[in-house]
């Protein structure tokens, strides 16, 4: 009995291996930046018609230096490539694996192919596949009960530090708010991005940057444009007081609103 359930569990595993898919994206010797060959193959892939998300980004270097030289150059690498993937709108999942590589793996004989991060994916149902007539969900309770003019906190909308890349557990609440504007053809919006640690004085450009990549978001998945505008407020209209007590609160305060223009 015990042999039966290891081997299906073994056989599960196989599948959910074999359900993804993988890109490979080279850099040149030293470089963090992908090189050009790479760019023209990320274009392509993201072309292809397919809406996919991204499970797990693993960072390779070359065996030349040292192995925390080329651990610190393979996370560099991973990092650009999110930023990539974020600034394309591609989908990460919520439990996304990074792991970044020195001379901890099997080396290739020809150096240039170590030079690599390896994108692992699957295909899922784009995001403006909702139906028309599914549960509510807990914002759309909460339009309901509102009116033109009243700010909405989004759960769960927040952002790496000092970015505009989004978390990966912000998938949810950007679908509810996706679903929220297709059900709602009349409803207009203004998105207000905010973020944490700074004085109110400062002059921030983050903050603006984290409304935009939400509306270019809408905007890719059929949201008129017409229903939406963007503005930043930097740290001056903080959930907790600057400066924050914890990272809890500082995630909390890097973070997009909306505001109700029309319904």
């Amino acid at each position: 009995m015990k042999i039966k359930s290891f081997l299906l569990l073994l056989f599960v595993n196989i599948m959910a291996l074999s359900a993804q898919e993988k890109l490979e994206l080279y850099f040149d010797f030293s470089k963090e930046v992908i090189n050009e060959k790479s760019s023209k193959e990320f274009e392509k892939w993201l072309k292809n018609g397919k809406d996919k998300e991204v499970v797990k980004i693993h960072g390779f270097c070359d065996s030349v230096d040292s192995n925390l030289y080329n651990k610190e150059l393979s996370k560099r690498r991973i990092d650009n490539v999110l930023s990539l993937l974020n600034s394309n709108q591609v989908l990460i999942n919520e439990k996304l694996e990074l792991v970044s590589y020195g001379e901890d793996f099997l080396h290739s004989k020809t150096q240039s192919e170590n030079r690599k991060v390896e994108i692992f994916f699957k295909t899922v149902k784009p995001l403006t596949t909702i139906k028309e007539d599914s549960k509510k969900t807990i914002i759309e309770k909460i339009v309901d009960d509102s009116k033109p003019g009243d700010l909405l906190k989004l759960e769960n909308i927040n952002f790496f530090d000092s970015s505009d890349i989004l978390l990966p557990e912000s998938r949810p609440a950007l679908f509810d708010l996706l679903a929220l504007l297709i059900k709602n053809k009349n409803l207009t919006i203004e998105i207000q991005g905010h973020i944490c640690c700074q004085p109110k004085e400062a002059i921030d450009i983050i903050s603006a940057a984290r409304a935009k990549k939400i509306y270019d978001i809408l905007i890719k998945n059929g949201i008129e444009k017409e229903r939406l505008s963007h503005i930043g407020f930097g740290s001056s209209k903080p959930i907790y007081l600057v400066p924050e007590r914890n990272e809890k609160e500082r995630i909390a305060n890097r973070r997009v609103e909306i505001k109700i223009l029309k319904k």
